[in-house]
């Protein structure tokens, strides 16, 4: 494919302006600019995209779509929004973001008196620059690739969670990004600071109707402090035709605990990177992962975990079912640098076949530049339900289709059971139900 872009939406008069945009933000859309006209699509040549070639990616995405009047209340938010969010559990702040728009954002008073701030990217650069400029696109920069400079440059919105030293926020706070319109580009961004003794649990939900044709290019950004605890749950269930790239990538600091969980159900192409790098002495880190592909999906999932500290711990699950025509790639990386000790590293990537024409291949790596981790290692299976079990289960009056549920929701049991959020995971088990039923 050739890597010309015969058509884009994305030009420099096109350059978002937000109301009260400080000067460090107007620059760094420049700069990125700049960068996305001259660095070119990733190559299927190289290793980090030889499974997701965008090399033909036509550009021809409306940069900013109208989302609607800003809500004053919940109560205000479009009824067509409130239908796509469902059921939302309590949450201790709700921001809601259609298309290119933020339409609201809604913290606990108790919270906001405390210092935390939920809001969207835009309105806390106006009105707390220092802290936006002192933490955007600093974990994720610009130059990363093409995608990142795009994204820097014309991503609107986006959410900013800040938690002040010692805070504990106890219920989730979320953000919900909702995309309804064809040819559309959205930019979800979130950056999640959390000072010394912060703790936080915060959820990201993509969702849109099925669609001709869309682009959703997200970058989340996690500050973790000392001995702080961050949670952080992705949840995509973007339709049918969307083309969804995803960098997310955590810096954990002394003694310090980050836990993610990223579900990919949606989007006919999906590629996510996930990166945790352990820099303090004594961080850990939980990576959970869970995919259900069907008709001719495609997702490819990258991971880092990359250990710079003394007694680092970081531990990885990602499982994935794969119905009809659908392709997985799962390819990670476990860094032990030559100046880390004591450390303590474990990668696993598993997936099931439901169909004859599924494909899914997993890739681990180990890197140990050092000469005393107390353990490092990686698993990785790819194989259709076993037969024997499904024998079993019939030889016990149980019909095929239903055992094959049983073994899947089995197979899944391992990722479900770590995740402590009830209504998370309970809504995990409706999707594999609704993925099992099509």
């Amino acid at each position: 494919m050739s890597d010309t872009l015969t058509t884009s939406g994305f030009t420099r008069e096109a350059l978002p302006a937000p109301d009260g945009q400080p000067a460090f933000a107007r620059a760094l859309r420049e700069r990125s600019f700049d960068l996305f006209e001259a660095l070119p699509i990733p190559s299927p040549e190289t290793e980090e995209w030889r499974y997701t070639d965008l090399t033909g990616l036509d550009f021809g995405f409306r940069p900013f779509t109208p989302g609607g009047p800003p809500a004053g209340t919940l109560d205000e938010v479009p009824e067509e929004v409130q239908a796509a969010a469902g059921e939302v559990g309590d949450r201790a702040g709700l921001a809601i973001q259609r298309n290119s728009e933020p339409l609201i954002a809604h913290l606990d008073p108790e919270l906001g008196g405390k210092g935390v701030v939920l809001a969207d990217l835009d309105r806390a650069a106006a009105e707390r620059p220092e802290l936006v400029d002192r933490n955007l696109h600093t974990l994720v920069p610009a130059d990363r690739t093409k995608f990142a400079a795009l994204h820097a440059a014309f991503r609107t919105g986006g959410t900013l969670v800040y938690v002040p030293r010692d805070v504990r926020v106890e219920l989730p706070l979320q953000t919900l990004t909702v995309l309804d319109a064809e040819g559309a580009a959205v930019f979800p961004h979130t950056l999640i600071v959390a000072e010394a003794g912060a703790e936080v649990t915060f959820i990201d939900r993509f969702v849109s109707p099925d669609l001709d044709r869309a682009l959703s290019n997200a970058v989340i950004e996690i500050h973790a402090g000392p001995s702080s605890r961050v949670r952080y749950v992705c949840l995509q269930e973007w339709g049918e035709g969307v083309t969804h790239l995803s960098v997310q990538r955590a810096v954990v600091d002394r003694d310090a605990e980050v836990r993610t969980l990223v579900v990919t159900l949606g989007a006919s192409l999906s590629r996510s990177e996930a990166e945790t790098v352990l820099e303090g002495d004594g961080g850990s880190s939980e990576m959970l992962g869970m995919y259900f592909g069907h008709g001719s999906q495609h997702f490819d999932h990258r991971s880092i975990q990359d250990h710079v500290g003394d007694r680092t711990a970081s531990d990885l699950l990602y499982k994935g079912a794969l119905k009809d025509a659908s392709r997985a790639v799962y390819t990670g990386t476990v860094i032990i640098e030559k100046d880390a000790h004591r450390c303590d590293a474990y990668q696993t990537n598993r997936n099931v076949l439901l169909s004859d024409k599924a494909k899914a291949d997993s890739v681990p790596n180990l890197e140990i530049l050092t000469n005393d981790p107390v353990r490092c290692g990686h698993a990785a299976s790819v194989g259709p339900v076993d037969e024997n079990a499904l024998f079993y289960l019939q030889s016990r009056g149980i019909p095929r289709d239903e055992a094959e549920r049983l073994i899947v929701f089995g197979f899944f049991r391992e990722v479900l059971d770590k995740v402590e959020l009830a209504e998370v995971r309970e809504g995990l088990e409706r999707a594999i139900e609704l993925e099992l039923e099509r």
